[in-house]
C-alpha cells in the first residue's frame, strides 16, 4: 500500500497514511471524557506502522487534540480525491473518514437524533442554511460531552467552521446515501464513496487516518511508520522465537 502522495499543490504539501506514534498519547487524552464516550473512542490499534482505525468520532478528537505532527491536518474530501488521482494504491483495501452528512434536524435513527439537531442547529448560528444537506469536514468539528447522547458527546462547529469549508453534498458524487439525518462521510474499502453509515462510532481494524502536511512533517511521517513497522516485526519475531523455544523445551521434557 502506498503511504504517502504528493499533492503537487502550491504548498508543497503531500497526503498521508498516519503512522502510530500517537497511539499512547491519544489513549492517554481520552481518559477525561465519560465511560460512553471513551468507550467508542479507545478503538485505535496500531498494524504495520500505521494507526488502525477510523470513525468521525475518534477522528474528530484526534483532529482536535493536538496530538498531530507538526502541521498535519485530516484530509478533505477534495485532497482525498487529488490524491486517489495521482495514486490509485493509495488507501487501498482500507477505508477512512473525512467528515459528516447532514441532511435534517433530526434522524429516525434515534442514537443520531440528538446529534442531528444539535448540528442543524450549530449550522443555523453560523448563518449556514442546511438546504439539501451539507458536508461538514472533521477539521471543523469539535466534541461536545452530552450524556443525553448515546455517543456520550455530540458535535460541535469549532472557530474554523465558515460558509466556505461547509459544502453542499450535492457538490460531490456518493455512491451510497442516506437523505435523512446524520452519517458519516468517508471512502470505503471499495473504493466507493459513502454517505450513509448511521452509526458514527463505527471503526475497526480495516481503517486509516488520513492526514495532509507539508514536506517537513511528511517526512517524519514516513520515518514514523519505519520506525513503527520494524518495531512491530520484531516484537512478532521475538513472540514466535518464544513460543518455539517453550515447545522445544516441552519436548525435551517428554
Amino acid at each position: 500500500m502506498v503511504i504517502q502522495v504528493a499533492l503537487k499543490n502550491e504548498a508543497k504539501e503531500s497526503a498521508s497514511i498516519l503512522d502510530a506514534s500517537v497511539l499512547a498519547a491519544y489513549n492517554d487524552s481520552i481518559q477525561k471524557y465519560n465511560q460512553t464516550l471513551r468507550a467508542y473512542l479507545s478503538k485505535y490499534a496500531q498494524s504495520n506502522g500505521a494507526l488502525a482505525g477510523s470513525s468521525p468520532l475518534m477522528q474528530v478528537h484526534l483532529s482536535d487534540s493536538g496530538l498531530l505532527p507538526g502541521d498535519a491536518k485530516v484530509i478533505t474530501r477534495r485532497e482525498l480525491e487529488t490524491a486517489l488521482s495521482r495514486s490509485t494504491d493509495f488507501l487501498s483495501d482500507v477505508y477512512t473518514d473525512f467528515g459528516i452528512v447532514l441532511w435534517t434536524p433530526g434522524d429516525s435513527h434515534k442514537t443520531n437524533d440528538l446529534p442531528a439537531k444539535v448540528m442543524a442547529e450549530q449550522l443555523k448560528k453560523r448563518g449556514i442554511e442546511l438546504g439539501d444537506g451539507k458536508l461538514v469536514p472533521l477539521t471543523v468539528l469539535s466534541l461536545q460531552e452530552d450524556t443525553n447522547s448515546d455517543y456520550g458527546s455530540v458535535f460541535i462547529l469549532n472557530d474554523k467552521a465558515n460558509k466556505d469549508n461547509i459544502l453542499d453534498y450535492r457538490d460531490f458524487k456518493w455512491d451510497h446515501r442516506r437523505r435523512e439525518g446524520i452519517s458519516s462521510a468517508g471512502l470505503d474499502m471499495d473504493r466507493d464513496w459513502d454517505a450513509d453509515i448511521v452509526f458514527l462510532g463505527a471503526s475497526n481494524c480495516d481503517g486509516r487516518v488520513a492526514v495532509v502536511s507539508g514536506e517537513a512533517t511528511s517526512r517524519k511521517i514516513l520515518e514514523n511508520h519505519l520506525t513503527n513497522f520494524r518495531q512491530e516485526r520484531e516484537a512478532e519475531l521475538a513472540e514466535i522465537q518464544r513460543k518455539y523455544a517453550k515447545r522445544e523445551a516441552l519436548l525435551r521434557v517428554e
